[in-house]
Formats: C-alpha cells, sequence, structure tokens
C-alpha cells in the first residue's frame, strides 16, 4: 500500500551510560530530513537534495562506550508508522575521523531498541523510537556525508 511521510520532528540524544541524562545532539522535522519520503521503502529523491547533519563532535556531544545514541518522534498529527516504508541513512562519525552509517529504525543490527513499527502515534507526544549502545565511541553526524531520514505512515 502506498504510504505518506508523516509530519513531525525527529529528535536524537545521547543518554550518558553512568548517570542517564538525557543530552540533545540534533533535532529537525522529518520532511527536511526525508525530502519526497519513502513510499513503499523507496527513497523518492536524489542525494543532490538531502541534508546534512554536521558532526556533533563537541565534548559533551560525543558518544562514549556505554552511552546510548536515542532517537525519539514528535508527530504533529496523530498517525500510525509503518517501519519497512521507512528508510534511514544516518551518517556518524568515529573519533578517528572514518565514517559509517546507520540504517533503517527496524534494523535489529543497527538500533538494539526498536518501536517504530506498525505503531499508532499520538499528536505532539515524544515517544522514543529507537537506541543504540555505543560500543564504539563516535559523533552523530557528518560534514561530508548527507542523511536521509524518513518515517512514513501506514494508510
Amino acid at each position: 500500500m502506498v504510504s505518506a511521510q508523516v509530519k513531525g520532528k525527529l529528535k536524537f540524544y545521547r543518554r550518558v551510560g553512568g548517570s542517564g541524562a538525557l543530552v540533545p545532539l540534533f533535532e529537525n522535522n522529518i520532511a527536511a530530513l526525508g525530502p519526497s519520503g519513502s513510499s513503499e521503502g523507496v527513497i523518492a529523491s536524489t542525494p543532490d537534495m538531502w541534508t546534512f547533519i554536521p558532526a556533533q563532535n563537541t565534548s559533551e556531544k560525543n558518544l562514549r562506550v556505554n552511552d546510548h545514541l536515542v532517537v525519539s518522534l514528535i508527530l504533529s498529527t496523530a498517525a500510525t508508522t509503518d517501519a519497512s516504508d521507512g528508510k534511514v541513512i544516518l551518517p556518524i562519525t568515529y573519533a578517528d575521523g572514518t565514517g559509517g552509517t546507520l540504517g533503517d529504525f527496524d534494523n535489529t543490527t543497527d538500533w538494539d531498541v526498536q518501536q517504530l513499527g506498525d505503531t499508532a502515534f499520538l499528536a505532539n507526544v515524544e515517544t522514543i523510537i529507537a537506541a543504540k549502545k555505543i560500543l564504539t565511541p563516535f559523533s552523530l553526524g557528518s560534514n561530508t556525508q548527507k542523511c536521509f531520514v524518513s518515517v512514513e505512515n501506514n494508510a
């Protein structure tokens, strides 16, 4: 079934390993992070339309061993998501300057906690949808690689 991109915002946090404190890393509207959306799991735009999440590499924002990278969703209107239609290409930068990417929020290789599925979400309620335990230090974002993150509805 053809889906449409949900309207709302994604927020990324560093959950500090020892204290559990949440340090805000980056946030943006889903439409800006995933221009055109990804109906049926197919990205409908080319990388030249995508955006950067600048490397969040200040001392406070660097993700360290036993921290968690946490992703939350705040929808502007209630919707039921379709995880198989959403696409994620989330760049990260390791301490040595090399890069990598994290994939779709329902990918158990990249994410330890996945709450994003065929799930109903209320409007204006922040809900954690994915988390990754940090085993190798890195920073969210990249100054050279663009990202694409789309969350789709289950229309």
